[in-house]
Parts: C-alpha cells; structure tokens; sequence
C-alpha cells in the first residue's frame, strides 16, 4: 500500500474518531440526569422527639453540722425512712446547754434591774421633777407679788431681791431635775440598762440556736442514703455527716433543640428507657418546660416525671427518652431536605408534565427532619436535586423517598 492511501486512511480514521467523540458529548450534554423522589400523599403518624436523659430530681441534700463537736447519738441507718422534723444526728450538747443558762441568768438579772429602774428610781425621779417644778412655780408666784406690792410701796427692795434669790433656786432645782429625768431616760441608766436588755435578749437567741443546731432533724419526708460519721466521733462545722433524698417522683432531665418548643407543653405523655434496664419502658409525663433558651447550645430543659413506682431507679441514671409531641392525620408530609434556598426564597423542585420545574413552598416544620407542605396537592413528585440544578437536565430516577 502506498503512502498516499496509508495517508488517507489515517485521516478518515481520525475523522471518525471525532465524529463520534462529538456525538457523544451531544448525547451526554442532553441526557437527563435521574434523581431520587418522593410522591406527596396524606398521612398519618405520631411526631416523638427523642433525647437523652438522666435523672436530676430530687437531688439528694448533703447534710452538715454549723459547729464542732462529738457525735453523741446516731438515730437512723442507711435506707431508712425519716419524716419531716425527725431526730436524724446528736452532738453532744452540755457546753451548749452550760452557755444557755449562763445567758438565761444574765438576762434575767438585767430584766430585774431595769423593773426596779423603772418602778423604783424613775417614779422617784418623777416625783422629784415635780416637786421641783411646783416649788418653782410657788417662787415665780411669790416673785411676781412682790414686785407689784414693792411698787405700791408695801415692801422693801430687799424683800424683792430675796424673793428673786428663792426664785432663780427654785428654777435651779427644776431645771437640775429635769436634766436628770431626761439623762435617766435618754443616756443615763435606763437606756443603759434597755441596751444591755437588747444584747443580753441576742445572746440568749444565739446560745438557744447554738443548742439547737447540736441536732440534725430531717427538713423533709425522705429516705437516709448515706451516713459518714458514728457515734464519738469529733466533727468539723460544714463537713458532710449524712445524705437524704426526698421522697418524691422521679424527674428526668433532658435538653431538646429550641426547634421543638413548639410541640412542648406540661402534661405531654412520654417513655424513658434507662442504659441499665433496658428491657423496661417507663411511663413518664412532661412537667417543666424551660423558661429561657441556653444561648450556647439552642437548647431548652425539660423535665419528665415517672408516674409508676419503679425502685430501681437512682438519682444520676442516664437513659433514653421518647416524647409523644403530636399526633397529625392526613397531612403532606415529606423529608425536610428537600426544600432548597434560592434567590427567591425556599422552594422545591417538582415534575410535572415530563419537566422540572422551581416551586415556592409553604410549610410547617416538624423537628429536623419532617415538613408538611400548606400550598401543594396530594400526587405531586418532589425530585431531590440540588438548588443550581439545570432543571431541563432532571428526570425522576428509580428510588421513591419514604418518611
């Protein structure tokens, strides 16, 4: 074969090598891409919010004494039941009940002087104020006779000098009397005796509270889960001397995103499965739903409370629990990631007549997961394409989305 034809041969053969690589990129360039989808029906089905949880109340309360001293008597063992106000721990208490007498006697001796101030030393004092003033008057009276009969000439001037003498005596007296009525009653030994009433009536407070607090009571109904002491002992004011738990429901503590404060209320039912029963399905109810959200994490406290008599569970247990939010009948519900973002807004892609097209979408979120469409019909096909999707290349594929 000669050159020239090997020539040809060649270049018809490179030919069709770009033939057909064009009519391939044509035949990729207008294939259409297939996509899972999901078929809009109604439907019914219960919204639960799952979460983790452990058990937060009731804490159990560390109890201490506010002094020093020597266990004198221990009352209870663990695991027994205590009601409110009942003996749980006892100092011994004799400097205690020594400091109280002590204080009681001084008391009393002061109470004792100030009856006698006032019954005996502050009528005196009135009296004295009195008769001072009433002698003063006299001298003022005799003074102001005087002065008119010496005018007349009835009297000498001496006479009038000496009854003026015995008046500025008179108003001596009284004004030295009254000085020492208001020093008795305001800064003299009355009001000495009413300030030494006053400390003497707090230090007998404090000595009685001093007595009281060598005894621990139960401040509640509830049951001993821990005693740290025995009896001789010599404990230090704050150090933990036994542990109760009050007797009330179990309360789990759980944290649900903000997203679901919509469907969180008191009174929802829910389950609570511990990590160490689980085999057992525990009834609970929702009682306490946050105040405010956690800025940190978005989320919001709940507590549920267990409404049987389970014995095995214990404060700190960490479980699962499921909350029946709501029940929805007849709704469009489909997989929340199927609503993209757009220039325009939130929307979603559908097919219809053997096309895709962009569709606004309004809807009511449920949880993270779940939304129910408010302006579609029943029988419509959502594709799971992405937002910048060319939509003339889109087709429905062979997978259908579920719930």
């Amino acid at each position: 074969m000669s050159a020239k034809k090997r020539k040809i041969r060649k270049s018809l053969f490179l030919a069709a090598i770009v033939f057909v690589a064009i009519i391939l990129i044509l035949f990729l360039s207008l294939r259409k891409k297939e996509v899972d989808f999901f078929i809009l029906k109604p439907v019914d089905f219960n919204y639960t919010i799952l979460a983790s949880c452990s058990v937060g109340y009731p804490k159990p309360l560390d109890m201490s004494f506010q002094q020093d001293g020597l266990i004198k008597e221990v009352y209870v063992k663990e695991g027994d039941g205590v009601k409110k106000g009942q003996k749980l721990i006892q100092l011994d208490d004799f400097k205690q009940r020594q400091q109280l007498a002590i204080e009681q006697n001084t008391l009393k001796s002061i109470e004792l002087k100030l009856k006698n101030a006032r019954e005996e030393i502050l009528p005196n004092l009135k009296e004295k104020l009195r008769e001072a003033e009433l002698n003063w008057q006299q001298a003022k009276s005799l003074y102001d006779r005087y002065r008119q009969v010496e005018a007349a000439g009835g009297i000498t001037k001496s006479d009038l000098d000496k009854a003026e003498k015995e008046l500025e005596k008179a108003q001596a007296r009284y004004n030295q009397a009254k000085t020492e009525m208001e020093n008795f009653e305001k800064s003299g030994l009355l009001a000495s005796l009413q300030n030494e009433l006053e400390i003497a009536r707090a230090r007998v407070e404090l000595a009685q509270r001093q007595l009281e607090e060598t005894v621990l009571t139960a401040p509640f109904d509830g049951r001993v889960i821990g005693i740290d002491v025995q009896v001789g002992e010599r404990v230090a004011p704050g150090r933990r001397v036994l542990t109760l738990i009050e007797d009330k429901k179990w309360n789990f503590v759980l944290n649900a995103d903000q997203k679901e404060l919509p469907f969180l209320k008191p009174g929802l039912k829910a389950y609570v499965v511990l990590d160490a029963f689980p085999e057992r399905k525990i009834e609970a109810e929702i009682v306490y739903v946050c105040t405010e959200v956690n800025r940190e994490t978005n989320t919001c406290e709940l507590r549920i409370e267990v409404r049987e008599d389970v014995s095995f569970i214990k404060f700190g247990m960490a479980g699962k629990a499921e909350i029946m939010a709501k029940r929805f009948e007849q709704v469009l519900a489909f997989p929340f990631r199927l609503i993209k973002k757009g220039p325009e807004g939130e929307f979603l892609w559908l097919w219809e007549n053997g096309q895709a097209r962009k569709q606004k979408i309004k809807y009511q979120r449920v949880g993270e997961r779940l939304a129910i469409a408010q302006n579609l019909k029943p029988g419509q096909i959502i594709l799971e394409a992405s937002a910048d999707a060319n939509p003339k290349k889109l087709k429905p594929g062979k997978r259908a989305l579920s719930l």
